[in-house]
């Protein structure tokens, strides 16, 4: 470090060179060492000419070498980029920042980088004092912060989704209703159908979004069959279900619930539950540890091409699923949505 506190001391105090004092090199040594920040001097290629205990630490570099290696090699690859044109434009004369991080045996750390150039009395560049301040606490508070907002916003553009569905929803049974109360034999009337179908379309939802993720709901095993009628009962013989009886851990039956609920939302807006024809055939199989659903729509508007872009409800439930290692996979054909979803099924502990 005796080479840092003579390069440093010829930086800032370059009278100071003149004097004998042999103090004076342990004290620019000592004033090095106490500070937290990792002061280095670089030439101009990007060498490290000598660097302070503080930057050792952090790069893990041995305080006695003698350095001379690329700088820019001991930084993280994800920022040499960042660096490298820093470093540039400090060079041409001009000061220049970016941020970093380094590995230490405290976890990950995130430094403000800033890289000054050191010019002689002509303006040329002699060599650059590059300063790196830890900023791990600020960093990550940040990211913290970023991270609640993006939740809030996620959480209002779902509780918007939901409200604007329950309104397409509810038009949708009331079609429904109205077509079953004219082809029924008995004296029910269309309101009494809907108000069945909005009873059980709460109950649907319940199942949907209440109490499954609960300790007591995620042990065990549900059927799968009881799931699917649970969530579509509330669009009667529209919808067609066969697949057999399939166990399925109760800890994934919100994924399943949400693409079907989903689905059937869209069909009632957009599908083949939004026409008088329209129907939907729901049928499963079981194949080891995978589980494929499939959804194929018939008798809707026709489809004369595919949608550019999903929906937002589509792209949560494509998130959940994706985050528990399924897939969805769409077909938009002429006479309908074929929408196939493949699930791996965890075993039970």
């Amino acid at each position: 470090m005796e080479t840092a506190a003579k390069i440093y001391t010829s930086i800032i105090f370059p009278d100071i060179l003149s004097r004998t004092d042999p103090h004076l090199f342990d004290l620019q040594k000592t004033m090095l060492d106490a500070t937290l920040d990792c002061i280095k001097v670089l030439s101009v290629d990007g060498r490290l000419l000598t660097m302070n205990r503080a930057g050792c630490l952090a790069l893990n570099v041995p305080q006695n070498s003698e350095f001379g290696m690329p700088w820019l090699s001991l930084l993280p690859e994800d920022v040499h980029q960042c660096g490298k044109e820093a470093l540039q434009k400090a060079a041409k004369g001009h000061s220049a920042r970016f941020h970093g991080r380094s590995e230490s045996p405290d976890g990950l750390m995130y430094w403000d980088n800033l890289l000054t150039p050191l010019v002689d009395a002509s303006g040329h560049v002699l060599s650059i004092l590059c300063v790196s301040r830890d900023v791990t606490e600020k960093t990550k508070l940040e990211k913290e912060l970023e991270e609640s907002i993006n939740r809030e916003k996620l959480l209002s553009n779902e509780m918007q989704h939901r409200i604007k569905n329950l309104f397409s929803v509810v038009s949708g049974l009331i079609f429904i209703a109205e077509k079953e109360a004219a082809r029924s034999n008995t004296q029910d009337t269309a309101t009494h159908i809907l108000r069945e179908k909005l009873g059980a379309l709460s109950r649907a939802s319940d199942a949907v979004f209440s109490g499954i993720d609960s300790e007591v709901c995620d042990a065990g095993q549900s059927d799968l069959e009881a799931l699917v009628r649970s969530v579509l009962r509330p669009y009667g013989d529209r919808c067609l279900i066969g697949g057999g009886h399939v166990s399925i851990p109760r800890k994934i039956m919100t994924t399943f619930a949400l693409f079907l609920h989903e689905l059937a939302t869209n069909s009632v807006k957009y599908g083949a539950l939004s026409t008088d024809g329209g129907d939907v055939t729901i049928r499963w199989k079981a194949d080891g540890d995978m589980l494929d659903l499939t959804w194929i729509e018939t008798g809707g508007p026709k489809i004369s091409i595919s949608p550019e872009r999903s929906g937002f409800g589509s792209a949560m439930v494509d998130r959940i699923v994706q985050a528990a290692g399924g897939r969805i996979d769409r077909i938009w054909r002429p006479e309908g949505l074929v929408a196939d979803l493949h699930l791996p099924v965890p075993t039970q502990d």
